[in-house]
């Protein structure tokens, strides 16, 4: 509709949005607009949401027949959080529409490549405004994000375990292939948790009880409630325990010892994680008072009934250390199995144990390697030097600058075109910000190229002291030719936690690739 005075049209908004057009799968299809509002400025503007992230390639402006296309003064802006606006260098090109057609189009496309956003805001001096009937976005090559709902909802409880962190999922076949998960289980492994009620009218939390870390067992590949089973133990009178307890030589030295668990993995019908020993540090800012001792190795076997968590075996092991280059290094947060058990297209005998190495500016990512059937072997472990595999762990350096406390590296060369390994993190930081991001590297230690800034948490503009970190993909549940990848929502307030108890829960995005 044809507005006045350079306004769009009181029902523009209305029009362009389409709540149940697809999202593109190639290259030129039309983008969705799930949403759109006007902003009245001295000139017309319209935002427009996709409600995802998307490579966007170019748009179409429709209008009446006495609009003049090839001089619209129109400026395109687009960000991903809708509030850091970057211009759009787009080149109009005027060209008549078909025959029968009563009215003109403009196609704006993008001069030097695509850009990636979830909102585009077009703006129009008048009375140009007024003669803009439609607005369409073209889909370009690159990835698209989109929030993945059914996920989220399966960890939304309202009893028993009804909040955590981590969410790091192993399949207990070992294998990671990308589609594999629908005749297995997953064992889901969560930090810090919440036992407890939480009313349902007011999400208000009932006399809870915090753990520092809990599992769960999906059966299946699909988000089904009545398929996953959450796990925590008991203590000697009844009440919610972690897990697992630290009961090795070094944390029974740490008063208060409790174990936040890292990735896993399951090698040869055994599981493997190295947790990390943390004690608590009451000097530390609210949210965050906790010191890091040390890592463990717990192992566990894996049968036809599952982890038997009760056998596990713990030990402590020298991989929290001072690097050669006088940095704090530690392993055990990210695995990566290119081994045939695991489904690796290209296997090379190797499960690629990663870990980060803190600085002045945030941790960096390190990696070490074993041959599969030597996993449990310390001295059979090469640490990357930057130039070749050395059994020195000291000397490993960063293969990236830039890295969350938690992330995930993937293969993934039979999937996307041109992608070789995808590492899904969270950037800016400590892994505190709330971009979604992706490394693209040629082997497991690189060359990783500049990161692809996919997707931005909108958690915290809810203010309640909400953060967003440590974002994963989760690839055996994820789709062929997609990564299914969580990040996690947190408060520094104890009463956000208390009032608004769905805060504390995992997010889920797809990623995919469009072509």
């Amino acid at each position: 509709m044809a507005g006045q005075n350079g306004s769009f049209g009181s029902e523009f908004a209305d029009m362009a949005v389409d709540v149940t057009a697809s999202a593109p799968a190639h290259r030129g299809d039309l983008l969705p607009i799930r949403s759109c509002c006007e902003l009245h400025d001295e000139d017309a503007a319209v935002i427009f949401d996709f409600e995802a992230a998307y490579p966007v390639g170019g748009m179409r402006i429709f209008g009446e027949n006495d609009s003049q296309a090839e001089t619209c003064p129109l400026k395109v802006e687009y960000a991903l959080d809708g509030k850091h606006w970057a211009l759009a260098e787009w080149v109009p090109e005027c060209a008549d529409l078909e025959s029968g057609m009563d009215r003109r189009h403009s196609v704006w496309t993008v001069r030097g490549g695509s850009l990636h956003a979830r909102y585009m805001k077009v703006t129009c001096e008048a009375p140009f405004a007024g003669t803009v009937s439609e607005v369409q976005f073209l889909a370009a090559s690159g990835f698209g994000v989109e929030p993945c709902e059914e996920w989220t909802n399966l960890f939304h409880r309202s009893c028993g375990w009804s909040g955590a962190d981590g969410i790091y999922s192993i399949p207990l076949h070992a294998c990671e292939r990308n589609g594999t998960a629908n005749n297995a289980r997953t064992l889901f492994l969560f930090g810090d948790t919440f036992i407890g009620e939480v009313d349902e009218t007011s999400d208000r939390r009932i006399s809870p009880v915090m753990i520092n870390n809990t599992a769960a067992v999906l059966d299946g590949g699909k988000p089904r409630p009545e398929a996953v089973q959450f796990v925590w133990r008991r203590d000697d009178e009844g009440n919610p325990a972690s897990l697992f307890v630290p009961a090795t030589p070094k944390a029974s030295q740490i008063e208060g010892a409790y174990y936040w668990l890292q990735d896993g993995i399951v090698v040869g019908n055994m599981f493997y994680c190295f947790p990390m020993i943390i004690g608590p540090n009451p000097d530390g800012p609210e949210g965050f008072q906790f010191a890091v001792h040390g890592i463990a190795r717990v192992s566990a076997p894996v049968d036809e009934d599952g982890l038997r968590y009760d056998e596990n075996i713990q030990a402590d092991t020298d991989l929290y250390y001072e690097a050669a280059n006088g940095r704090t290094t530690y392993f055990g947060a990210a695995f990566m199995a290119l081994t045939e058990s695991a489904g690796a297209a290209n296997p090379d005998g190797h499960i690629y144990i990663y870990g980060l190495q803190n600085g002045a500016s945030g941790p960096a990512m390190v990696v070490a390697r074993v041959p599969e059937a030597r996993f449990a072997d310390f001295a059979a472990w090469r640490f990357w030097n930057g130039a070749e595999w050395t059994a020195e762990k000291e000397q490993v350096v960063p293969i990236a600058d830039e890295i969350s406390c938690e992330f995930s590296v993937t293969p993934m060369s039979d999937q996307w075109e041109g992608v070789a390994y995808a590492v899904v993190f969270q950037e800016a930081g400590a892994g505190l910000g709330n971009r979604l991001s992706m490394y693209v590297g040629a082997s497991p230690v690189g060359p990783f190229a500049d990161p692809i800034r996919l997707y931005a948490c909108a958690e915290p503009d809810e203010g309640k002291g909400i953060y967003v970190y440590n974002a994963k993909a989760h690839p055996h549940l994820s789709r062929p030719g997609e990564l299914l990848a969580s990040y996690n929502v947190n408060t520094t307030s104890m009463d956000m936690h208390m009032q608004h108890a769905g805060i504390y829960r995992p997010r889920f995005v797809n990623i995919r690739q469009i072509r």
